[in-house]
C-alpha cells in the first residue's frame, strides 16, 4: 500500500510543478531613490519573492548580493526574514550577513574598499516567501547627479508589480524615458513614481539582444543635458604619459602607432567591473592605470587616448549608448572608445571596432554629448573557394570538405566558411520566441565553390531556390557542367535586431542557409 501512496505524491508533486510556470515570483519590488538638498542620495529597497522550486533557492535566488562604497555609503538591513509554508517565521540570524571585496575589484588596492554584502535567506522550501528590505544612505561626496537604469524583468522570476520612487528637491529637473512600456509616472509634487505589473520573466532564449529590446526599462536622470550627463569623464589631469619606449618601436604609421598602443593596453591592464555609482564618478588617470596594472573600462580607454596622444595621434575618446535608450546617462554608457582618424578602438580585443556594423542598435557621442557620424556598412563577404576531388586507390581525396562513402556512392560535403554566418553557432534555432533575436551583424555573403571533379561523375541534379522576406533574402543553386560543379550561396540579413514576430522570418532564411540540401553532392 505504501508503494501507491508514494507514486500519488509523486505524481501530485509533477502536476504541481507543471502548472508553476517559473521558478519564483516577486510579489513586489520597491526601490526609492531620495536626492536631498546637499546632493546626498539616499536609496531604499524591499522586495517580497515567493519560491515555487528548489532550483529557486539552491541555484537562482537564495542570496541576495549588496554592492556599495563604505567611504560615501552606509548600509542598514531593516528587515530579513522568510516566512514558511505552514506560516513558520524564521528570520536571518547574523550569520547570515557576509561582507566581502568586491569580486570585479579584487586585482586593485586602490578599489579595495568596496564592498559587497552576501545576504543567505535562510529556512527555505518550495511555497516560501522571503522578506528583504535595507537602505543604503549616502553622503554629499557620492555622485555628481542621480542616474538610474534599470531593465524590469529578471529570469527565473515573474513580477507582480515593481515600483520605482524617485524624490528630487523642490526645481530640481527630471529627465527619464521608458523603453517598451506604456508605464508613466505618477507625479505628486517632487515625487515620481513609476509601477510595473504583471512582468514575464526574461526568457533567457540564446541570442537575446545586449541591449535589451523587448524589455521594460526605465532610465532616469537629474543632469541637465547629455553634456552634463558626461561631464565626469572629462576631467583630466596634466600627468605626462607615454607608452613604454618598446611599444612604440618600429611604428611609423598613424595606424601602426594606434595599434600599438592598444594592443599595449588590452594585453597589460586587467579590466575591473566597478561601475561608476560605486565610485561616485570618480575615475583614476592614465599614471595610476598604468602603475596598477588594472582599469575599468572607462579608465582604459582614457588611459589608451592618453597615449596615443602622446604619440602624435589625434585620440578622441567616444562613448557609445543602445539607440532604444532615449534618455542617457553614464550609467547607461554600452562602450567606451577611442577614434583616431576615421577608426575606433576599444580595450576588449585588438584590432579595430568596426563602428558601421553596429548603427542599427548604438549611437556615438563625444564627450561634449555631439554625435559622431558613422555611416551604415554591412558585412560584406564575397568567398571564392575552388576544390579538386580526385579518386586514389579507390578512395576520393580532397582537402577541403568531407567525404563519406555509402554502398557504391560517395557524399561530399563543402567545407563551412570560417567567416560569416557558418561561424554565428546559430544552427540550432528555437521554433518561437518571446525575447527579441540579434545576429551578429547586417550581412550580405555570397559563398561560390567550384569543385573539379577527376575521375568522378555527379549524380546531383541542377537545383536552385530563392527565397525573400522581410528580414531579407537568400539564393542557393548548384549547377553541373561537365566535370565542374559550382555551389553558389548567397544570403542577405537587412537588420541585427528582430522583434519577436519577426523572428520566423530571419528564423526561416537562417535555417535554409544551414541546410544540408545546398551543402552536399553525390558523386560516384
Amino acid at each position: 500500500m505504501r508503494k501507491y501512496i508514494l507514486t500519488a505524491v509523486c505524481v501530485a508533486s509533477s502536476i504541481v510543478s507543471f502548472a508553476q510556470k517559473y521558478d519564483a515570483t516577486l510579489n513586489n519590488v520597491t526601490e526609492t531613490y531620495t536626492l536631498k538638498q546637499d546632493g546626498s542620495i539616499d536609496y531604499d529597497y524591499s522586495k517580497s519573492m515567493t519560491f515555487h522550486t528548489h532550483h529557486s533557492f539552491c541555484s537562482l535566488f537564495g542570496e541576495t548580493f549588496v554592492v556599495y562604497n563604505p567611504t560615501f555609503q552606509k548600509l542598514t538591513i531593516n528587515e530579513c526574514k522568510t516566512t514558511q509554508k505552514d506560516g513558520t517565521v524564521v528570520k536571518a540570524p547574523s550569520n547570515a550577513f557576509n561582507e566581502v571585496l568586491l569580486s570585479g575589484a579584487a586585482d586593485s588596492k586602490d578599489y579595495n574598499g568596496l564592498r559587497e554584502m552576501v545576504i543567505t535567506h535562510t529556512g527555505l522550501e518550495p511555497g516560501c516567501t522571503v522578506d528583504l528590505s535595507y537602505t543604503i544612505n549616502g553622503t554629499p561626496s557620492g555622485c555628481p547627479t542621480l542616474d538610474i537604469d534599470k531593465v524590469i524583468p529578471m529570469q527565473g522570476a515573474d513580477i507582480k508589480e515593481y515600483n520605482i520612487i524617485v524624490n528630487v528637491p523642490q526645481g530640481t529637473k527630471l529627465d527619464w524615458s521608458v523603453t517598451d512600456s506604456n508605464v508613466k509616472p505618477i507625479i505628486n509634487g517632487n515625487t515620481y513614481k513609476w509601477t510595473f505589473r504583471n512582468i514575464p520573466a526574461a526568457s533567457g532564449d540564446a541570442f537575446a539582444p545586449a541591449s535589451r529590446n523587448g524589455q521594460p526599462r526605465l532610465s532616469v536622470t537629474t543632469a541637465g543635458s547629455l553634456e552634463e550627463a558626461l561631464r565626469p569623464l572629462t576631467v583630466e589631469t596634466m600627468d605626462i604619459c607615454e607608452a613604454p619606449t618598446n611599444v612604440l618601436e618600429g611604428k611609423n604609421t598613424p595606424d601602426e602607432k594606434a595599434e600599438a598602443i592598444q594592443k599595449f593596453i588590452v594585453e597589460n591592464i586587467a579590466t575591473g567591473n566597478v561601475s561608476p555609482e560605486l565610485t561616485g564618478y570618480g575615475f583614476r588617470q592614465c599614471a595610476t592605470v598604468l602603475e596598477s596594472a588594472f582599469g575599468t573600462p572607462a579608465e582604459k580607454i582614457f588611459a589608451m587616448a592618453k597615449l596615443m596622444r602622446s604619440a602624435g595621434l589625434d585620440a578622441q575618446e567616444v562613448v557609445a549608448f543602445p539607440k532604444n535608450v532615449k534618455t542617457r546617462n553614464i550609467i547607461n554608457i554600452s562602450k567606451y572608445l577611442v577614434k583616431v582618424g576615421d577608426k575606433f578602438y576599444n580595450v576588449d580585443k585588438t584590432g579595430t571596432y568596426d563602428a558601421g556594423l553596429h548603427t542599427d542598435r548604438e549611437d556615438l557621442v563625444d564627450l561634449g554629448g555631439n554625435p559622431v557620424s558613422v555611416k551604415d556598412a554591412p558585412a560584406v563577404i564575397d568567398n571564392k573557394v575552388s576544390i579538386e576531388l580526385s579518386v586514389k586507390d579507390g578512395e576520393v581525396k580532397t582537402d577541403e570538405g568531407t567525404i563519406a562513402k555509402h554502398a557504391s556512392y560517395w557524399v561530399y560535403t563543402i567545407p563551412e566558411s570560417k567567416e560569416g554566418i557558418d561561424s554565428w553557432g546559430m544552427k540550432q534555432l528555437n521554433s518561437r520566441r518571446t525575447d527579441w533575436f540579434e545576429i551578429r551583424c547586417p550581412i550580405t555573403e555570397t559563398d561560390v565553390y567550384t569543385i573539379k571533379l577527376d575521375g568522378l561523375e555527379s549524380l546531383t541534379k541542377n537545383s536552385e531556390t530563392n527565397l525573400e522576406n522581410g528580414a531579407g533574402c537568400i539564393r542557393l543553386a548548384i549547377e553541373n557542367n561537365g566535370d565542374v560543379i559550382t555551389v553558389r550561396r548567397e544570403i542577405k540579413l537587412n537588420h541585427s535586431i528582430y522583434s519577436p514576430d519577426e523572428y520566423p522570418l530571419v528564423r526561416k532564411l537562417l535555417l535554409e542557409w544551414y541546410s544540408p540540401a545546398f551543402r552536399r553532392i553525390v558523386l560516384k
